[in-house]
């Protein structure tokens, strides 16, 4: 009886997300540490309907006394939903500014803008598991099995 419950669970809860769902502006965040070093990442994507994204990633880091804030990246390309799996193509990815930095030199700041501008160029498709969907909130699974959740603007 227990199995027979979870497997109508199972199949209740798979079901293919159609583009529609996914259309519209969803924001997240992820927190990481390493070393000492706090790292935020708080992402802002629009999926639009002619399947084009824009996407914005705000970088927070802060180790010790020094820190940079809201260094900001930003995307765009295309974008597919086939069952239950989204598709990303970043076609192009600039790092325009950092809002504020404090003790950290300019080389570092170069570097860490050229490390996240790299995640893209070097990967530039990506796979996201949808794990859930509604109204007002989504959760990816990345290719690294790490989940984001994301709500609607």
């Amino acid at each position: 009886m227990k199995s027979m419950w979870i497997l109508l669970l199972l199949t209740i809860g798979l079901h293919a997300v159609e583009q529609a769902q996914l259309v519209g502006k969803w924001q997240g965040a992820i927190l990481t540490s390493n070393f000492g070093t706090s790292i935020t990442e708080k992402e802002y994507f629009d999926l639009n309907a002619n399947r084009t994204f824009s996407l914005t990633i705000l970088v927070n880091l802060k180790k010790g006394d020094a820190f940079v804030r809201d260094l900001r990246i930003e995307g765009s390309g295309i974008w597919r939903v086939k069952n239950d799996t989204l598709v990303l193509v970043v076609n192009k990815v600039e790092v325009p500014f950092a809002k504020e930095i404090y003790l950290i030199s300019q080389e570092s700041l170069r570097n860490l803008a050229n490390t996240f501008k790299h995640r893209f160029e070097s990967e530039p498709i990506r796979f996201n598991s949808v794990k859930y969907i509604d109204a007002t909130k989504l959760i990816l699974i990345n290719e690294a099995s790490v989940q984001t959740e994301y709500v609607r603007q």
